[in-house]
């Protein structure tokens, strides 16, 4: 939309409301998205908080999960991995933790810090949260937030080798 949007004549663009609810959203009928590994760590890169103290983050894409790599500055710096199950529950995307390692030893002990980190990091959109030990993430909520009020119709998310695969749509 944004694209489009700069290609327009300007009054154009200026009589187009932004972030308005609409009594008739957007609905997808059918989207099938296709995310490498690089475009996540792209997308990571760019939207990741300045102030957040991970250095060396890194994305990883495996038939388990997303894989996050890291080195958290502690007293000495700490390497770590946490591995996130995807899955679309309810229309909404749903991050699980269900590993974390640190230093190369399995650290459940630590996972309430990590989600209590996460927790603070949803905390700035409103169309994020924690439940437990997952992030949920409303996307039609998102959509109405960044671009148009929508319907997006999650399916399924699929996470193979290397590749992230987003469904939605009736």
């Amino acid at each position: 939309m944004r694209i489009i949007d700069e290609l327009l004549p300007k009054p154009f663009n200026d009589a187009i409301p932004r972030n308005l609810p609409t009594a008739n959203p957007m609905e997808i009928h059918s989207l099938h998205i296709l995310l490498t590994e690089q475009d996540l760590n792209d997308l990571a890169k760019k939207h990741t908080p300045k102030n957040l103290p991970v250095e060396d983050m890194r994305l990883r894409l495996s038939p388990e999960g997303v894989h996050l790599t890291g080195v958290y500055p502690f007293f000495i710096n700490v390497s770590f991995e946490t591995v996130w199950h995807l899955s679309a529950e309810q229309g909404k995307a749903v991050a699980k933790l269900i590993k974390f390692r640190a230093m190369g030893v399995p650290g459940n002990i630590f996972k309430s810090a990590i989600m209590k980190m996460v927790d603070d990091i949803a905390k700035r959109e409103p169309w994020v949260h924690v439940d437990g030990d997952q992030l949920v993430a409303d996307l039609d909520q998102a959509c109405a937030q960044y671009a148009v009020a929508g319907k997006t119709h999650l399916k399924s998310i699929i996470v193979q080798t290397g590749l992230l695969v987003i469904e939605a749509g009736y």
